[in-house]
């Protein structure tokens, strides 16, 4: 596994988790095997669903303490559910059936969704979860996303920026201690006939700074 400790006095630098071309890095739960119909391929230079039924792709390293920034944008769905990111996720056991979700706490973006996948809980995670304002963003259109996460509280924050490069404001937050757990971070499609688009994907690991950088 990827360290994600980085030593004292060093500059933390952002980690490409994407490169435009190839799933190098992720590993995806096929959605129908069946069919043999992947969940997740490369289509124009971003990691795109491709509708075939609910399911994960998730990172093949664990993460603790990140800043992962993104840029999104859900195409289109029937039936429709906005795009889903999960952090603190359980890695499949080999020879296991993966947990739903993958056990996770599922950020929904861009406006702010959410739910609690964990074992006993399955529901929308009541005040575990503050949703900080509602924007009015078009979810087909290009965000650029930002989360900050540490496993070791059980915190996270969410800031999204629409369009890319403008400043972001905080859309919702997470706090359970109990939740925490370094793990891969991953993907969601929450049902077939969802189309979404991922690219521009980097994470800083052990940030100094835990505030929110895009919304300054």
């Amino acid at each position: 596994m990827q360290s994600a400790r980085i030593a004292a006095g060093d500059t933390p630098k952002a980690i490409s988790l994407f490169d435009g071309r190839t799933l190098d890095g992720w590993i995806q739960i096929e959605n129908n095997a069946a069919s043999r119909s992947s969940g997740w391929v490369v289509k124009d230079g971003a990691m795109s669903s491709t509708g075939a039924g609910r399911g994960v792709i998730y990172t093949a390293n664990d993460y603790s303490h990140f800043r992962l920034e993104f840029t999104m944008r859900h195409v289109s769905g029937n039936p429709d559910h906005q795009a889903c990111v999960l952090i603190f996720c359980s890695r499949p056991r080999a020879g296991e059936k993966p947990l739903d979700a993958l056990g996770g706490i599922q950020f929904q973006v861009p406006k702010g969704g959410h739910w609690d996948y964990r074992p006993g809980m399955n529901n929308d995670g009541g005040r575990e979860f503050t949703r900080i304002t509602k924007p009015p963003f078009d979810e087909h259109a290009w965000s650029s996303v930002e989360i900050i996460a540490d496993a070791t509280k059980g915190t996270a924050r969410m800031a999204v920026a629409q369009p890319p490069g403008t400043k972001a404001v905080e859309v919702l937050a997470f706090n359970d201690p109990t939740a925490g757990k370094a793990g891969p971070i991953a993907w969601q499609m929450h049902n077939a006939g969802l189309f979404d688009e991922y690219k521009d994907i980097t994470i800083e690991l052990e940030p100094k700074d835990d505030r929110l950088i895009t919304t300054r």
